[in-house]
């Protein structure tokens, strides 16, 4: 995609990257914008793993034995998605709202979410961002 402010690597002869959605949200108080790329990266043997690379954050990774793990978990709780890797939570000084989503049906990972609620410039919630794709199995 062009102009995007963070991509997933380029691929390799020993790791191919493919690019799964992208999510930009700005942040008034602090005048620049957030951004996080979500990819699949896969290995010579085939092994695959998810990844969430941010632009002024810490990121995820998504190991798929570990999700099954936790969807599994969640499902049996009755909980429709559980966090994952780094989340900013609100605060009353701090309205920001970061997360990455495992949405679980039938005690699998269905999908994944990237949330980000950042800050208009009187530091009020702004309205949310979020863009959700499909369990990249």
């Amino acid at each position: 995609m062009p102009n995007q402010l963070i991509e997933a690597p380029d691929s390799t002869d020993s790791v191919r990257y493919e690019t799964l959605a992208y999510l930009e949200a700005y942040d008034a108080i602090l005048n620049d914008d957030y951004a996080f790329v979500a990819y699949k990266e896969t290995d010579s043997s085939g092994d695959w793993r998810g990844r969430i690379k941010s632009r002024h954050t810490a990121g995820a990774v998504f190991e798929p034995d570990m999700m099954k793990s936790n969807a599994r978990s969640a499902g049996a709780q009755g909980k429709p998605w559980f966090q994952w890797g780094y989340s900013f939570d609100p605060s009353e000084s701090d309205q920001r709202n970061i997360q990455f989503r495992v949405h679980v049906a039938g005690g699998k990972p269905a999908a994944i979410e990237m949330f980000a609620q950042l800050r208009k410039f009187d530091g009020s919630a702004d309205e949310p961002q979020s863009v959700q794709f499909p369990w990249p199995a």
